[in-house]
């Protein structure tokens, strides 16, 4: 499993010239919590998002992204708005509280894991607050198809344990 935080800052290298043409800011999920592409670079009023898409990967290092060539790289737009992101996007996963569906608290999410070939999320990294993280660890909640992502929250079952993180 790889953090998908970790992933944040790698530099993006094109293969071709061997040239760095872009950082990851951000990383994006479909909604069915596949990986979907890095984001590199934010739009603005007068610029538009770009992405390196999932398609267009050649590997990725631990310090590097590398993809063929400078013209993988798109603009991006979420008509739909259904893509979820780690940090900043309209529906992103860090900083939503974890709730059962009974309402009690279990943490916070601070970060997501994702598989070796970073294609599916298997779990989320939570947050019971600092002091418990300092005695305890974080924890971690897997992924699971009854987790329901609402714009401010993920409600999870009664029944959900969290385990020690990885």
């Amino acid at each position: 499993m790889r953090k998908a935080r970790d992933l944040l800052g790698l530099p993006v290298v094109d293969l071709e010239l061997g040239e760095n043409i872009g950082e990851v800011r951000d990383v994006l999920f479909s909604p069915e919590g596949t990986f979907h592409s890095f984001l590199l670079e934010r739009g603005g009023l007068l610029s538009v998002a770009r992405i390196l898409s999932r398609g267009a990967l050649h590997s990725i290092g631990e310090d590097a992204i590398i993809t063929q060539s400078r013209s993988s790289i798109e603009e991006y737009r979420d008509e739909v708005g259904l893509i979820r992101s780690l940090i900043d996007g309209d529906i992103h996963f860090v900083g939503k509280d974890v709730l059962t569906t009974s309402g009690t608290l279990l943490g916070s999410v601070e970060d997501v894991y994702l598989d070796e070939n970073l294609h599916t999320i298997v779990g989320y990294e939570i947050s019971e607050g600092f002091l418990m993280d300092l005695r305890q660890g974080r924890k971690l909640l897997h992924a699971s198809p009854t987790i329901m992502m609402g714009a401010d929250n993920l409600i999870v079952p009664d029944d959900t344990e969290l385990t020690e993180a990885l």
